[in-house]
């Protein structure tokens, strides 16, 4: 037998990285970072622990490299979504709508998410809080730049965008809880979105009485 080519070992070692990343993110969201060991992972992605500490030289070796991942993925959407040129409105009601249908369609991502802003310290240790600067950053500044643009275009009320941000997302949030617990069935996906996005937008935007 041939020996393997610099590409077939580099598309063999990039398949375990992401075999091993997938079993990290179902044992985290299961176990979270303190339950969690590499033979959990090794056992999950089913391989031989010592491979796993081939590619990682431990947990939180790991668990940065997982973080960073979806750190880097989360940034890079919210910013493409927030960004784009459209309404400023319809934007952000697009954006809430696709939160609630990933809350429904991947709950295990949302759990990943919430449970990873609580551990960033833990995992990054002494680089966490520039982490969790940079993570805030880019994640919320463009949600406040969007109501700000939303504000000064007329469609939603003049507010402090920081307050409203906050505002917003605590009623999001809220009701993703919902989702991904479930008690949200299928059939009333398409119901409850719409519902959601009247109750939060209709508040913040312009009341037609006012100035009569």
């Amino acid at each position: 037998m041939s020996p393997r080519s610099t590409e077939q070992n580099e598309q063999i070692r990039t398949e375990r990285i992401e075999q091993i990343m997938q079993a990290a993110l179902e044992v985290y969201i299961e176990k979270g970072i303190r339950g969690t060991e590499m033979g959990d992972i090794a056992k999950k992605a089913g391989i031989a622990r010592g491979l796993v500490y081939y590619y990682y030289k431990n947990k939180l070796d790991l668990f940065r490299e997982l973080f960073t991942r979806y750190i880097e993925l989360a940034q890079t959407f919210i910013q493409s979504r927030l960004t784009a040129e459209e309404d400023s409105l319809t934007k952000l009601k697009k954006y809430t709508r696709f939160y609630m249908e990933m809350a429904q369609n991947r709950p295990d991502l949302m759990r990943f998410y919430r449970n990873m802003e609580n551990d960033i310290t833990l995992v990054f240790e002494t680089d966490s809080e520039a982490v969790r600067n940079s993570y805030t950053l880019n994640t919320h500044q463009p949600l406040i730049q969007a109501f700000e643009r939303a504000m000064n275009e007329g469609k939603l009320k003049k507010s402090d965008p920081k307050i409203i941000v906050n505002v917003y997302w605590g009623a999001l949030t809220g009701t993703l809880d919902l989702f991904v617990n479930g008690q949200i069935k299928k059939e009333d996906l398409e119901q409850t979105i719409h519902h959601v996005i009247d109750l939060i937008f209709n508040g913040l935007q312009h009341n037609k009485c006012e100035g009569m």
